[in-house]
């Protein structure tokens, strides 16, 4: 979607007033303009041209349009062009004649070398829009993209009506071809089954069937997973698993699939036949992949619960068995000073005190923990009988299927014991329990082999479902190999990747022994130590030279600025940005819709619900706020509104002090929430329940991109999926550095990251993880050879780099996410010849990365300033969200990713808002010739809110924007008045 300099492509006339940041960027004459209209027109007809030029260059259509014109725009071409312009005039009044209206744009028209669309263009125009609608998530949408479409190629847009005609003619062709999907894939019995979905009641409760669905899982237990299955047996009893839909983006069935979620089950069924089929069965499908993504997770989480618990029980019978060894030590010391009773008598005692002693070697006490499990087998079995329902696929060789398989067959046959004769494969651990003369404890040992195995091969990807999202096979989650070999060419050219191993390699190699070179320099120097502990040790870095002027300088701006109202600042940035326009995919049409946006992002941006925030804001109705909430659960149109202002604050010419928009840091920050939510997770440090929110926040200090995620989870995946999808639409290229913390990184993501194009960099926490791995072919200078570890294969890194390729590619590709790649290819894949090249190549980047840091002080000093800067933003972000998410909130997949995206958005307001009053405030105090040195503010930042007001009644100046933010159309301007 466009960003900020596409804000009034496609437009057909001005609003009654402009900002003036709005003018002198988008409106703009340039001195070859005036130069160009002074000696090709007569004096009073330049000020008409000169409108037409900068409006044809702003919104690639013509202006035709007979309102009023804004003064900002009349006074800055009067003073441009050094003419007495009115205050007060539009196009009726500066063109008597429609001629010279048309003269004057046929010239603008040539002058910017605009050609007027024609029926080749048109037929262009149309084949790229059916390509784009097959992706495009509404017809506002594809809308959208064609103007930009026709801006981008300056080609004069033409009327709104043809263009929307085409529009609608070919989104019809896509909904009939998406119909014609439908009919050839689900049979006819199955569309009625599903239609029967709408009226048929659930159970004895009373609930439809349809709104059954859509209730989200509730707190992580047993009764949750039996809930989740029992959606999952009704969907396939439907046969919706059976529905190959995969030639549709599954966004887009998503799309479809928000429709059904939005709306009453009366309403969908006073859908027209057709569109209601459409929305349904993606709808049925979507709920199927979801729900069986959650159960797999829930499942997932009962193991580790079951594991957890069995550890804590072993933990504490080990402690009990000790004290217990300890009193049985005391007796027997007692007994042998016992000298009043004989040798016998006393030997008999202490034969006594040891009976119950068990005669066996001693185990382990993770052997230890796998004996206790087995005698949670009630629970384990529970778990595993409804987990058959789900078609579980696997490799011919993985041993937890097997195990899996023959589980179920023991307990249809009644079985209480392992047959003797047992000849399933179970891993070393499990071999002596499986394999002991307890028949009974061994089919217990089975069972929790086979739903531990079983977790970590789909982790792995060795066992997978096909009616899921997360937990595909790998050659649906990654480039199909067929279309892998024929277009590898082409998507290594798009990565900068060659398609051996040893050119990259090489560079590396280089970059080593420089790498080396510098940290043993930095040796020599005292900058750097090899301590008695094998670790590299660094002294604390100085604190740069300060008096005090800097905070006392951020102090005084701010004073200047003085106290803000969050609703002033809301409404502020919208004029500047239109944020609100991308969040409706259109102008709000009057001030009720538009205050109802504005209350639905801080409803869902902060603690408070609907209701709260309509008591804070005067003659609002709670329903006018929740429809616009589900106007922000829409996909895409928070984290296009997110850039638009990170853009608008981007403009400023003070953020150029604080960084140069290539280098970023991400971090999680955690949520506190009721236990009940699906994704809760208790926060290590506060011991709270929480759900985490990864930011990625600029150099410059904007959020960039924003994702919930579950806490205590390695975050490598998010950290580069933010990457990925802020780069995909910059032409800059985008990061190429993001600092993150140990949380942050694995050896596999620092790999990937590098072959995607660009480091990560993170701060390590463990002495352990700062060792130096290298291949034996690179020699480390003998000064630092106790923290080198020759551990590097170049071997693994050259078998696995072809199939690492095409796992980067599908990434870059948007096919898989990073989050899911990384799991499928993370620790847990373990063996596999990708995971091996990555884990190799991670270590050695790892090595580099430690070269330059350990060096390099100020590589070093900036790394920790990114992730500083983070942190305060995350201190703003703590500001807006000051309460806990309500139990009933975020148990909605896209309800949680608008929760995490409005507060993005609220975050950035506030971030932009600074950042223009700082900019306009050393701007002013520059002109009266009172320096600010540019090292002070290098060291202040935007992310202040001591001076605003967050609480308290909303009230939004609604006048002072009426001209600017609803839509144009005075009867629409007099409608909401």
């Amino acid at each position: 979607m466009p960003g900020l300099e596409f804000r009034y492509v496609g437009q057909d006339r001005l609003p009654a007033r402009l900002s003036e940041f709005d003018v002198e960027r988008y409106f703009a004459l340039t001195d070859s303009d005036v130069a160009a209209v002074n000696e090709r027109f007569r004096r009073d007809h330049r000020a008409g041209v000169a409108i037409q030029l900068v409006f044809l260059r702003a919104g690639g259509h013509t202006l035709d349009h007979v309102g009023t014109l804004p003064r900002q725009l009349l006074r800055y071409v009067g003073e441009r062009l050094n003419l007495p312009t009115p205050t007060i005039a539009s196009l009726r009044t500066l063109y008597q004649r429609y001629k010279t209206l048309y003269e004057h744009q046929l010239w603008t028209c040539e002058y910017l070398g605009i050609t007027s669309i024609g029926p080749t263009h048109w037929a262009e125009l149309e084949t790229w829009m059916r390509q784009d609608a097959t992706e495009s998530l509404t017809l506002d949408e594809l809308l959208q993209h064609a103007l930009c479409w026709l801006y981008e190629r300056r080609i004069l847009i033409p009327a709104e009506r043809k263009l929307r005609d085409l529009g609608r003619s070919i989104w019809s062709d896509v909904e009939r071809g998406l119909l014609a999907l439908i009919e050839a894939t689900v049979t006819e019995t199955q569309l009625m089954h599903a239609d029967a979905v709408l009226s048929a009641q659930h159970g004895t409760s009373g609930m439809r069937a349809l709104e059954w669905l859509k209730t989200p899982p509730a707190r992580h237990s047993p009764t949750t997973l039996t809930e989740t299955l029992a959606k999952v047996r009704f969907l396939k009893e439907l046969g919706a698993h059976t529905w190959v839909l995969d030639g549709v983006p599954i966004e887009k069935q998503r799309a479809y699939a928000q429709r059904v979620q939005a709306r009453r089950p009366a309403k969908v069924r006073e859908l027209k036949a057709s569109t209601r089929t459409i929305e349904l069965i993606f709808f049925l499908r979507v709920t199927l992949l979801e729900m069986t993504d959650a159960l797999l997770y829930q499942t997932g989480r009962r193991v580790s619960d079951l594991v957890r618990q069995a550890y804590d029980r072993t933990t504490v019978r080990q402690a009990r068995s000790a004290i217990e060894y300890r009193q049985q030590l005391v007796a027997i010391k007692e007994l042998v000073h016992d000298s009043e009773r004989t040798a016998q008598e006393r030997l008999d005692d202490i034969g006594k005190l040891l009976e119950d002693l068990v005669d066996r070697p001693p185990i382990s006490h993770a052997a230890s923990v796998r004996e206790t499990l087995t005698d949670d087998h009630h629970r384990i079995r529970n778990l595993l009988g409804p987990l058959r329902e789900l078609g579980f696929v696997g490799r011919d060789a993985e041993p937890s299927l097997r195990q899996f398989e023959l589980v179920g067959t023991l307990h249809d046959s009644g079985a209480t014991e392992l047959p003797v004769d047992c000849d399933v494969p179970v891993s070393a651990a499990w071999r002596d329990l499986v394999q002991g003369d307890d028949r009974a404890r061994a089919l217990r040992a089975l069972e929790a082999s086979a739903i531990t195995g079983l977790r970590k091969g789909l982790r792995r990807g060795s066992v997978w479902i096909d009616h899921s999202l997360s937990f595909r096979e790998r050659d649906q989650l990654l480039i199909p190999p067929a279309q892998w070999e024929s277009e590898r060419d082409r998507y290594l050219a798009s990565l900068g990747l060659p398609a051996t191993a040893e050119p990259f390699l090489e560079r590396l190699t280089e970059h080593l022994k420089a790498g080396l070179a510098a940290l043993e320099e930095a040796r020599e120097a005292g900058r750097v130590t090899i301590g008695t502990d094998g670790a590299v040790h660094l002294s604390s870095i100085e604190a740069l030279p300060t008096d005090g002027i800097p905070k006392h300088t951020r102090d005084l701006i701010f004073r200047e600025i003085g106290n803000a109202q969050f609703a002033d600042m809301i409404m502020e940035m919208d004029a500047h940005t239109g944020f609100s326009e991308v969040l409706r995919s259109r102008k709000a049409r009057d001030t009720i819709e538009l205050v109802s946006l504005y209350a639905a992002l801080i409803a869902h941006g902060t603690e408070l619900d609907a209701r709260s925030v309509a008591a804070m804001i005067p003659q609002l109705d709670p329903a006018n706020i929740s429809t616009a909430m589900r106007f922000l659960e829409m996909p895409g149109r928070l984290p296009r509104a997110n850039d638009r202002v990170v853009e608008f604050q981007r403009t400023h010419p003070v953020t150029e002090l604080w960084g140069n928009g290539r280098h970023a840091s991400s971090d999680s920050m955690s949520l506190d929430t009721s236990p009940h939510l699906f994704y809760a997770r208790v926060d290590p440090r506060r011991r709270t329940h929480a759900v985490g929110m990864y930011t990625h926040v600029l150099d410059q200090h904007g959020i960039v991109y924003n994702q919930p995620i579950v806490l205590n989870e390695r975050q490598a995946g998010v950290a580069i999926e933010g990457v990925i999808r802020h780069n995909e639409n910059r032409d800059d290229d985008g990061l190429l550095r993001l600092s993150v913390d140990t949380h942050g990184y694995t050896n596999v993501g620092m790999a990937v990251s590098k072959l995607l194009g660009f480091d990560l960099c993170p701060r390590l926490r463990n002495l352990s993880e700062r060792k130096l791995h290298l291949p034996r072919a690179v020699a480390a200078p003998d000064g630092l050879a106790a923290v080198v570890a020759y551990e590097i294969s170049i071997k693994a890194i050259r078998e696995g780099w072809k199939e690492l390729l095409r796992l980067v590619a599908s990434i870059h590709a948007g096919r898989v996410s990073a989050m899911v790649a990384l799991q499928r290819f993370g620790s847990a894949a373990q063996g596999d010849p990708v995971y091996r090249a990555a884990d190799h190549l991670g270590r050695l980047l790892r090595t580099l990365f430690l070269c330059d840091y350990f060096s390099n002080i100020e590589f070093r000093r900036e790394m920790h300033t990114l992730l500083n800067r983070g942190e305060s933003v995350h201190q703003l972000q703590r500001a807006i969200y000051t309460g806990k998410i309500a139990p009933e909130r975020g148990r909605r997949r896209d309800e949680m990713i608008a929760i995490s995206g409005s507060l993005t958005l609220l975050t950035n307001l506030v971030i932009a808002w600074n950042t223009q009053r700082i900019q306009a405030t050393l701007d002013r105090w520059r002109s009266k010739g009172q320096g600010v040195d540019d090292d002070w503010l290098r060291r202040m930042g935007p992310a202040h809110f001591t001076h605003v007001n967050f609480r308290g009644t909303l009230s939004f100046p609604i006048d002072r924007y009426r001209e600017m933010l609803p839509d144009a159309a005075p009867w629409r301007r007099m409608a909401g008045s």
